[in-house]
């Protein structure tokens, strides 16, 4: 009975040893503009004006070929008054990106309309879902419309009211039509974070414009 204790003892030790066997897991595979890239929430204030005029869905992506100073950004303009909120104007085109100063630039660059684009009336603003929906595309052919970006990521840089941090995110933009005629912004916001609290300013700010 004895020999059987002790053999009962030596089964659990090994299988508690075992049990607490620890396994390396290898970090998740991050792009090479990872700390630049993500959704944004912004309010777009236009050149000479105080206030803003509109908020942006930005969303900043790699290359196909993963390279660490170049990307893609897509800015999506969230006022549906003349479209309707299933069509929202949009445009995407090429950044340089610095990834130890975690800024972005592109000067003149040709912007085409995206078919497809992140809109966060679909998503809201404060949901986490990941979908991307027709968001543009009304004006067809951009044709040759450029654009000018100067911006800059900053990590955990604001204090968001779920009590978390997110990456904030500032640029100044200009959109030149075909015709000549621009648009320029200055451009403020925050990372998206999935906690409804810290969209409400936003989602606050269209109600009051009758858009949310």
């Amino acid at each position: 009975m004895k020999k059987i204790f002790n053999l009962l003892a030596t089964v659990a030790l090994l299988a508690g040893l075992y049990s607490c066997e620890t396994y390396k897991v290898k970090d998740p595979a991050m792009s090479g503009v990872s700390n630049v890239d993500g959704k944004y929430m912004a309010f777009a204030t236009p050149e000479g004006e105080t206030e803003p005029s509109t908020i942006f869905g930005i969303v900043i992506t790699n290359t196909t070929e993963d390279a660490a100073n170049e990307g893609w950004i897509t800015i999506t303009d969230m006022d549906y008054s003349s479209f309707g909120w299933k069509r929202l104007f949009s445009v995407r085109f090429h950044i340089d990106i610095n990834t130890k100063d975690q800024t972005f630039k592109a000067a003149n660059v040709t912007v085409a309309e995206p078919r497809t684009a992140w809109n966060p009336y679909y998503e809201g603003a404060s949901g986490s879902n990941g979908s991307m929906y027709t968001a543009s595309y009304q004006y067809g052919n951009m044709g040759t419309a450029t654009a000018s970006i100067d911006g800059k990521i900053v990590t955990n840089g604001v204090d968001t009211p779920s009590d978390h941090k997110a990456d904030s995110i500032e640029f100044t933009y200009t959109l030149t039509y075909t015709d000549g005629t621009s648009k320029s912004y200055s451009v403020s916001g925050q990372k998206k974070t999935g906690w409804a609290e810290d969209a409400m300013e936003y989602e606050e700010w269209l109600a009051d414009q009758g858009w949310w």
